[in-house]
């Protein structure tokens, strides 16, 4: 008989925010299968007042801190657009950090130059290279993750893999294991593109990304950095009593991400800040009831304490499809 999963518990530290930032919807690659509503939209180019951005992070950072106990914020620069693209990414990284525990990771193309990555590679704490096989240069791509590596950069080389182009980035696969480093290698179905959903893949490409990861650092290295490694995200509890630990990827490839009606932490564990300022879940779901708060706003700072309530939400979608928030704590109401 088939389980049932009736309970997500996040394995996240209870002291820590993970806080997704979309500083642009630009981006300089038009893949084909790039998700719905992003990728040049050139709607929300950029916030251009980045000391107000600034100022508006440290309050909600405080605000978590004095409600729930949020001491430690893991914030990822990621995609919607391509974030290193922002002309004030390098300020904003550098004094988010100054007045608070802020670990930074920015997920990226790759495309800047070897230069530019080496003069910033400071201001990140972990870089995820995404790999797409449409545009990306594989040659640079390697070069760039190398680079990062030398420089002390936690590297994940994730490649999308196209069930219509398989080989062509199957090759792209092996070209990062020759390279000079042995950062991380991981591999990712495309899921919300039509046509390029799950349906696509045959039972041989299901298996090769089901096993997402092909490549890990040498053993020192992974000494090196233990405390920083993660062997799962969460654990699914099932109706059955039994229970399996899990990577966001795990619950998707196993459609066991099916929450509607479900009480969910979402703004508890995790916040998303869309390319307008506005802070909601993934699905662009209000998660402070009515309100939502908007980081690039000049009143933030009077508006955001008395309206914020923190407090569970009711999932009202059929399914999760972003991995940061499939992971978080969540129950069958």
């Amino acid at each position: 008989m088939k389980k049932i999963p009736i309970k997500i518990i996040s394995t996240q530290e209870p002291d820590i925010l993970h806080v997704r930032f979309i500083p642009t919807d630009v981006c300089n690659f038009s893949c084909s299968y790039c998700f719905e509503g992003s990728g040049n939209v050139n709607k929300f180019r950029y916030p251009k007042n980045v000391d107000t951005v600034i100022k508006n992070f440290r309050i909600l950072f405080d605000a978590y801190t004095k409600n729930l106990n949020k001491t430690k914020f893991n914030l990822m620069l990621t995609g919607g657009g391509e974030p290193t693209i922002w002309p004030h990414i390098e300020k904003f990284c550098k004094e988010i950090k100054e007045q608070h525990d802020v670990r930074i990771t920015v997920i990226t193309n790759g495309s800047r130059t070897l230069n530019w990555w080496n003069e910033n590679s400071a201001y990140f704490d972990a870089v995820t290279l995404s790999g797409h096989h449409e545009f990306t240069d594989i040659d640079h791509y390697v070069a760039v993750a190398d680079q990062l590596h030398s420089n002390g950069v936690k590297v994940n080389g994730l490649m999308l893999m196209d069930a219509q182009h398989w080989d062509k980035c199957i090759s792209f696969v092996e070209k990062m294991k020759q390279s000079r480093h042995p950062w991380y290698i991981q591999t990712k179905e495309i899921v919300d593109s039509p046509g390029r959903g799950m349906d696509a893949y045959n039972e041989e490409q299901m298996a090769y990304v089901n096993a997402s990861l092909k490549r890990v650092p040498d053993s020192d290295w992974i000494i090196k950095n233990f405390g920083d490694i993660r062997t799962h995200e969460s654990v699914v509890m099932f109706d059955d009593n039994s229970a399996y630990p899990a990577r966001a990827h795990s619950i998707i490839v196993n459609r066991w991400n099916s929450f509607r009606g479900w009480k969910c932490n979402v703004a508890l564990e995790t916040l998303l800040i869309n390319p307008d300022g506005s802070a909601t879940g993934s699905c662009q779901e209000s998660v402070f009831g009515d309100y939502v708060p908007n980081v690039f706003s000049e009143t933030f700072e009077q508006d955001f304490a008395p309206m914020i309530d923190f407090k569970p939400i009711i999932c009202p979608r059929e399914t999760c499809n972003c991995q940061p928030e499939t992971h978080v704590t969540k129950s069958l109401s």
